[in-house]
């Protein structure tokens, strides 16, 4: 009689093996939209489908009718919101796993485990009621804690406070994820997530190695660059006009995937391709083998804001005033929640050592007032009086009359 099958942590959260294998395709195949609409900006792009998609989870596990549908379609999410929240809390565990152990790093004085950090935050207006039924909610899927801040009489030490969370958790990297104006009086919650990851490769580039080469762009410029070489064992494809190479990190289950077109023309097509099938024409074909491998030296950054992209993909309702967040808090007369802003930032740097990276997403959710009734109108065509004032205290500070607009 066969062993009963241990229970694994997914299993305890309420999400099988089965659920978190189908999680992880659905979290790569929203990865791979999105990078499908940032592939159409030129230059280096670099994007964190798994920080846009924890952020913006965290915003659909409030999320109702219209709104949390077009959520799930497009995040790739269970329609489950209890589901979704085990898987969230299933993949947070997963990372930590891939870190490895100390005992599993490489067998030498320089090994260590890759450094990782996935972090969540929710920021909410200390005035604003969100409901603790969603905060515990929240903490319990992502690990996100709730942070009070004043966004009505503090807007920019608010500001200041997320970015510096942000630029903590990434080591800097990240440094000003909210840039001026995207929160400001009408901001109600932020929900923040950063990642960082640094690790050393398995076997590195050996420094003097490195040589000044050219380098072909996509617009067909040669450029001189470093390029690193190295001859190792590591598991490489040839299929469908492209090299996949992986190359390890040490200490842990993390690696690098390298796709290189046969054509030096060809990396729309490759784009098209992962577009359309994944990555598992490459992966299911690779195998150990000695690579000469040569690869550029590194480091960009990249991002800015995901509205259009988000709202190209299905994601409508939740930018609208329209939206349906009731399950984050209840409308206070007109005004209800909705997504204003989603931006989302990445920094990486290839070397011979090894990699590091970070991203960082912040999704800002203000409120508006639905229009209700009949327009009143205000035509100030005669003369008025006006009043600057303290509406905290109800003190004024200036009282003026305008007699004629024109007069100096």
């Amino acid at each position: 009689m066969p062993a009963p099958k241990a229970e694994t942590n997914a299993d305890k959260l309420g999400a099988s093996d089965a659920d978190v294998a189908s999680d992880v395709r659905a979290g790569n195949a929203f990865a791979l939209k999105v990078y499908g609409r940032a592939r159409k900006t030129p230059g280096n792009v670099m994007l964190s489908g798994t920080s846009l998609r924890r952020a913006l989870s965290a915003a659909y596990l409030g999320a109702a009718g219209e709104t949390a549908s077009e959520m799930a379609r497009t995040l790739e999410l269970s329609t489950d919101v209890q589901k979704a929240s085990a898987l969230a809390r299933a993949e947070s565990d997963a990372w930590q796993s891939a870190r490895g152990t100390k005992e599993g790093a490489k067998d030498n004085k320089d090994a260590a485990r890759p450094e990782l950090v996935v972090a969540d935050r929710l920021w909410a207006d200390k005035a604003f009621a969100i409901k603790p039924d969603y905060t515990k909610l929240v903490e319990t899927a992502l690990g996100a804690s709730t942070a009070p801040v004043d966004f009505v009489h503090g807007t920019e030490e608010a500001r200041t406070t997320i970015n510096g969370w942000v630029a903590q958790k990434t080591a800097d990297k990240i440094k000003d994820l909210l840039p001026k104006g995207s929160v400001d009086a009408r901001t109600r919650v932020v929900i923040t997530n950063a990642i960082y990851f640094k690790a050393k490769w398995s076997l590195p580039f050996q420094k003097t190695a490195t040589k000044d080469e050219a380098f072909t762009t996509a617009a067909g410029k040669k450029v001189t660059t470093a390029l690193m070489h190295e001859t190792e064992t590591h598991r490489i494809a040839d299929a469908a006009g492209a090299k996949a190479l992986e190359m390890h990190y040490d200490g842990g289950d993390l690696s690098m995937l390298v796709l290189l077109p046969n054509d030096a023309k060809g990396l729309d097509k490759l784009e098209d391709a992962v577009a359309k099938g994944g990555l598992d024409t490459w992966t299911k074909a690779l195998a150990s083998s000695r690579v000469a491998v040569t690869l550029p030296k590194f480091t960009f950054q990249w991002g800015g804001a995901m509205n259009a992209a988000l709202q190209d993909l299905g994601m409508k309702a939740a930018f609208t005033p329209k939206a349906d967040f009731a399950g984050i808090a209840d409308p206070q007369g007109t005004e209800r929640l909705f997504i204003s802003d989603v931006v989302h930032k990445t920094w990486v740097a290839v070397d011979e050592s090894g990699t590091e990276a970070a991203a960082a997403t912040g999704v800002v959710m203000r409120t508006t007032s639905m229009p209700v009734g009949p327009v009143v109108e205000f035509k100030a065509d005669h003369p008025f009086l006006f009043f600057i004032r303290d509406t905290k205290s109800e003190r004024i500070l200036f009282v003026g009359r305008v007699s004629d607009p024109k007069a100096s």
